[in-house]
């Protein structure tokens, strides 16, 4: 083997140790790196900018790896940032797991380091990222215990965000986006996000901040139980599905993967963008397959059928029409007022859930105000404009 001066067993961990001629430069590095999907960004209504992806972490050694730093780098080499302790590990998981924050990958697995950077300006936005790694492997090996190594090398994105009407009519919604951001899954031979900007319209609150009345466990007692669901633009239905019952709230039963959607319906709304509306209620799906839409346009009510807790629209925007099998795309809403935003996801869940007489939904008004062209931050509530006033938007192309 031409450059390879020794190889050699690392006790009985069998980790290979390489040595290379001074010519040919080999170093071991346990853990690869891999960006799964061209980092996307877009503008939200806290007047970031956010880049988001995920890195692919395989550690490819029989031993255990503690992550002990990820740098984020332009192209150049320069540092654009690198998260503290604490927010390392909460940014960390396993494939398999991945709500539970670690820094540690077992032997022979697979971890994802889920990237969400902010910037002040669009200018600061990089055209390519890469990333020094920095692992622990421990002591008592030939090398280490700290390896650092750089690498998973991507280009960014340059198409801006996809602009949007509102999905829903004017009231105050509660917009939830962080459960999604971790929705990767093995489809079709691929790791795929198709939800990774997706938004759950998890409640239309009333004029006193609840989320219903009555028993929590009729989806009629929900504010937002049966409201119409809007076309966001124009476009060409490719799928519509109609078939499935609502669950009952806090109940759900389980179901079967083809069923998770509930009943749907995906629009093309130009080449290589779609829109997916999940979860609707039985029998209100208005559109079929091949049908051209305008915006404002309702294609069905609000519900709670297929893979849900609670009635709320599913929405995303995606590459292919598949919920699942596609890339997730990130996307502005033309015209909203914010009203505010809940602290925490708790703080939402415990009076959504509650028994009358149900508390209020807390939510700090000092985030307030009026955005165009924008996209959600988590937690927030916000207004739409009247369906009356919704602008023609090219699409269905």
């Amino acid at each position: 083997m031409v450059g390879l001066a020794l190889i050699t067993a690392a006790g009985s961990s069998g980790v290979a140790v390489v040595e290379a001629h001074a010519a040919h430069p080999q170093a071991l590095t346990p853990v690869t790196q891999t960006v799964l999907s061209s980092p996307r960004w877009y503008q939200a209504d806290d007047g970031r900018f956010h880049l988001s992806y995920e890195l692919e972490l395989t550690n490819a050694v029989p031993v255990p790896v503690t992550v002990a730093s990820i740098e984020v780098l332009r192209g150049s080499g320069s540092r654009i940032g690198t998260p503290g302790s604490d927010r390392l590990e909460q940014s960390l998981s396993l494939l398999a797991t991945p709500s539970d924050a670690t820094t540690v990958l077992p032997p022979s697995s697979v971890g994802i380091a889920w990237i969400d950077l902010a910037f002040r300006r669009r200018s600061q936005i990089p055209n390519r990222v890469r990333h020094r790694l920095t692992v622990d492997i421990g002591p008592g090996l030939p090398v280490g215990p700290l390896i650092t190594d750089i690498g998973g090398g991507s280009t960014v994105a340059h198409r801006q965000a996809i602009e949007i009407g509102a999905p829903l009519r004017s009231g105050r919604w509660v917009a939830i986006v962080g459960p999604h951001r971790r929705a990767l899954q093995p489809v079709n031979g691929s790791l795929r996000n198709g939800q990774r900007f997706a938004i759950d319209f998890s409640a239309r609150l009333d004029e006193t901040g609840r989320t219903h009345i009555a028993d929590p466990d009729e989806n009629s007692s929900y504010f937002n139980y049966r409201e119409p669901v809007l076309a966001v633009s124009r476009g060409r239905v490719v799928e519509a599905v109609d078939r499935y019952p609502d669950q009952i709230p806090n109940q759900p039963t389980p179901v079967t993967g083809a069923a998770a959607n509930g009943n749907h319906v995906i629009l093309k709304l130009s080449k290589g963008v779609f829109a997916a509306y999940a979860h609707l209620t039985a029998g209100s799906v208005r559109v079929h397959s091949g049908d051209s839409v305008r915006e404002g346009q309702v294609i069905g009510r609000l519900g709670n059928s297929g893979g849900s807790h609670g009635p709320h629209l599913h929405f995303q925007v995606m590459s292919r029409p598949s919920i699942l099998d596609s890339d997730g795309l990130p996307f502005v809403i033309d015209r909203f007022h914010l009203n505010g935003r809940i602290p925490s996801l708790e703080a939402f869940i415990e009076p959504d859930a509650s028994e009358p007489p149900v508390p209020p939904v807390p939510f700090d008004d000092a985030f307030r105000g009026i955005f165009r062209n924008r996209g959600l931050t988590d937690l927030d509530v916000v207004t739409f404009p009247p369906a009356s006033e919704a602008r023609s938007r090219q699409g269905g192309g």
